[in-house]
């Protein structure tokens, strides 16, 4: 670990946001063990609470400050704005029309039935996004982070939508964020662009932030077809350069999985993970992709662009011979299925990953409420956690299974809270719960919504 990246931490421990929701086991790591205990039978039954909405939404209380409102307040709050009423500083308001004009034109390519579900998406990424240097996860302090997992995927859902400007400017800032050596925090502070304790680096980052640079480079060339300026590709150098020297070194050229890490489940695991994996594998193939664009960038691989495509493919066998051969479980052999499957339909990786896949995971993780569980091993509570019922959405709308697809947006379009935010969570009852709104799924609405009916030209 490099001294750039020490400097870079706050010297404070704070819970990171799903610690604070599935309590001690997952801060022990025995969620990523298996959830072999003997003494855990009090834990079990504390995990098992019923839980709380945190908040129904956020939204400006003044000129310069946001806040989560609770169900007694957002009565008062307009469901089409996420900026209280009565507030004297015109900004935020005037901010919040100009960001929804700018999606105009694509919200008018989506059926009308769904405009209403699109601004909810875009409201809840706005307020999270707006005079910041890249999209945080929630407001809630535990969740007021910039998570490079979720600011890729708001960067992704931003260009789609129009502002390839903005997702560029997001990703110029993560890019300022990462370590010479290529890594980067597990989170960062949006105003100080820090780590905020001690926690390890995530492997996930890497390969999901270039496959954001790989779609958004895409948007940006329908953008500059119709006439619009955008940014060269050749600004993302750094991170490109760094992003794929340590992949190619840290999987031996493609012949080797990428190292142990944490991923979206956020917990301590003594094996790679799907979460991991597959991300490793879209990075690979995104750089694949932009090699095509950016041929001078290469010259610190050997063999250059034609040496990426080797590792890229060295790296499907890979991966084909330990995740697929053994059933796409969490790792490599075992572990149940796991929700990061939809990573990879919902990034177009191909290897003959079709509906009835998703079907299947989908069915076996499918929870009381109507959405599903991020995994198997995952055995807290019976709720419905959103990101990965969202990404399943994506997943589904990639591979042309629109009926899915239109069926995960319905469950979220119902299940939103009374503010029309996305929670992070739905009850077995099918009440919103945890935080609300949360970016990740926000961006997962957009990019199912762009993916089913957006003009490509």
């Amino acid at each position: 670990m490099t001294s750039e990246f020490h400097q870079r931490r706050l010297r404070r421990h704070r819970l990171n946001r799903r610690q604070v929701l599935t309590g001690a086991l997952t801060g022990a790591g025995l969620l990523g063990a298996g959830f072999v205990t003997s003494t855990g039978t009090d834990i079990f039954a504390e995990a098992g609470r019923s839980e709380s909405l945190r908040s129904a939404t956020v939204a400006f209380t003044s000129g310069t400050s946001r806040d989560g409102i609770g169900i007694e307040t957002v009565q008062h709050l307009d469901p089409r704005s996420r900026v209280m009423p009565g507030i004297v500083d015109p900004g935020p308001a005037a901010r919040e029309l100009e960001f929804l004009d700018r999606c105009t034109a694509w919200i008018e390519q989506l059926p009308e039935q769904r405009r209403d579900l699109a601004t909810s998406a875009l409201l809840d990424l706005w307020v999270l996004t707006d005079s910041l240097p890249a999209t945080v996860a929630s407001w809630d302090q535990p969740w007021r982070y910039i998570w490079p997992r979720d600011a890729a995927f708001a960067a992704v859902a931003l260009a789609r939508v129009g502002m390839v400007d903005l997702a560029w400017k997001h990703l110029l800032h993560l890019q300022s964020l990462q370590s010479k050596d290529g890594s980067f925090a597990a989170r960062f502070t949006p105003d100080l662009g820090e780590a905020p304790d001690e926690r390890p680096s995530q492997f996930d980052a890497l390969g999901l932030l270039l496959w954001a640079v790989s779609d958004v480079h895409s948007s940006a060339v329908h953008t500059k077809s119709r006439g619009q300026s955008t940014v060269g590709l050749e600004s993302m150098a750094p991170m490109l350069r760094r992003s794929s020297q340590r992949l190619l070194h840290l999987t031996e050229q493609g012949t080797a999985l990428p190292p142990v890490s944490s991923d979206y489940w956020e917990v301590s695991e003594s094996q790679v993970t799907l979460g991991i994996a597959g991300p490793t594998l879209l990075g690979l193939q995104a750089l694949v992709r932009l090699s095509e664009h950016t041929s001078g960038l290469w010259a610190h691989i050997d063999g250059g662009v034609e040496a990426l495509g080797d590792s890229c493919s060295a790296f499907e066998a890979t991966f084909s011979r330990t995740f697929i051969a053994n059933g796409l479980q969490r790792y490599p052999t075992s572990g149940g299925l796991d929700s990061a499957v939809a990573y990879l339909p919902a990034a177009g990786a191909g290897l003959g990953l079709d509906e009835s896949t998703l079907d299947h995971v989908w069915d076996r993780l499918s929870q009381p409420a109507g959405g599903i569980k991020p995994g198997h091993g995952w055995i807290f509570d019976q709720t419905s956690w959103t990101p990965s019922t969202s990404l399943m959405g994506v997943g589904f709308a990639r591979i042309g299974a629109k009926a899915q697809a239109d069926g995960v947006l319905d469950w979220l379009g119902s299940h939103r809270t009374q503010a029309g935010s996305f929670p992070e969570k739905v009850s077995a009852e099918g009440a919103a719960v945890s935080v609300a709104p949360l970016s990740w799924t926000a961006s997962n609405v957009i990019i199912t919504l762009d993916e089913l009916h957006g003009v490509r030209t």
